[in-house]
């Protein structure tokens, strides 16, 4: 599997975002072209045919496909984990919170498939970040039961702090996410006894998951991502490894953290 050949698609496709997502729709269960791509534009994709036009020349110049390829690889020897479809898109240019909060780019990971979403200004750095981030999510989620589709906010809280921390210790703490650093321990001990833990066991798929992960409206900015990552920090910092973590049911490891005392 691996790598896709979505250059070549996107070029067969004029860069089409529903021609081009029609070809994903074995993937998913249920799911038609149109509700593929508005899924996928919550992660980064870009929006239309014109865009994708305007951007796939110099992400081609820039060599991303075999950039994206060589990293995937790199990650999926490092774990030795599972072996995915990966599918590499241009991503959306006008998206302000894309460019805010994770420097233009994106992806969006499945037990069984990832995408990801880049500008051909990405470094190889931010291209690493990125599979290492997305690419740990594939790996957690095959170790949830029924492959995450019955997760819950907690899960997703914690599935994001281990995969920022993977992140830290594959490509270098320099290229995670600027959230990461938005709070204090009291504030994110606060965020936890607040927001998270009344509602960890909410399902991702609720509305009210995403508000609480991504602080829209009145809750706090990436705060569920921010209190995750915090949960990994202190069970790093109590000499538990990242390995180990990866294995662990989440509620444990908030108890690993200490922050299950805060409730």
């Amino acid at each position: 599997m691996g790598l896709f050949p979505t250059d070549r698609w996107l070029e067969q496709d004029r860069g089409d975002p529903l021609r081009l997502c029609a070809r994903f729709v074995p993937l998913f269960s249920d799911a038609s072209a149109r509700d593929i791509h508005q899924y996928l534009r919550l992660y980064g994709m870009y929006r239309s045919a014109r865009q994708a036009v305007r951007l796939l020349p110099d992400m081609k110049a820039q060599r991303l496909w075999e950039r994206v390829g060589r990293h995937y690889d790199r990650q999926r020897a490092a774990w030795r984990g599972p072996d995915v479809p990966v599918f590499l898109l241009p991503a959306d240019d006008g998206n302000e919170k894309l460019t805010r909060e994770f420097h233009g780019k994106g992806g969006v990971a499945f037990a069984d498939k990832l995408f990801f979403f880049l500008l051909p200004d990405h470094g190889d750095d931010e291209i690493a970040a990125l599979v290492a981030h997305e690419y740990n999510h594939v790996y957690r989620l095959q170790k949830l039961p029924n492959g995450g589709k019955e997760a819950t906010l907690l899960d997703a809280v914690i599935m994001e702090g281990l995969a920022e921390h993977a992140v830290a210790e594959t490509v270098g703490a320099g290229q995670c996410a600027s959230w990461t650093t938005y709070y204090t321990d009291r504030e994110l001990e606060r965020f936890w006894r607040r927001y998270i833990a009344p509602n960890q066991d909410v399902s991702v798929s609720h509305p009210l998951s995403a508000r609480l992960l991504y602080g829209l409206g009145w809750y706090p900015k990436m705060g569920g991502y921010a209190v995750g990552h915090a949960i990994v920090r202190r069970c790093l910092e109590g000499g538990h490894s990242l390995t180990e973590l990866m294995g662990t049911e989440a509620k444990q490891i908030v108890a690993l953290a200490g922050f299950a005392d805060a409730e």
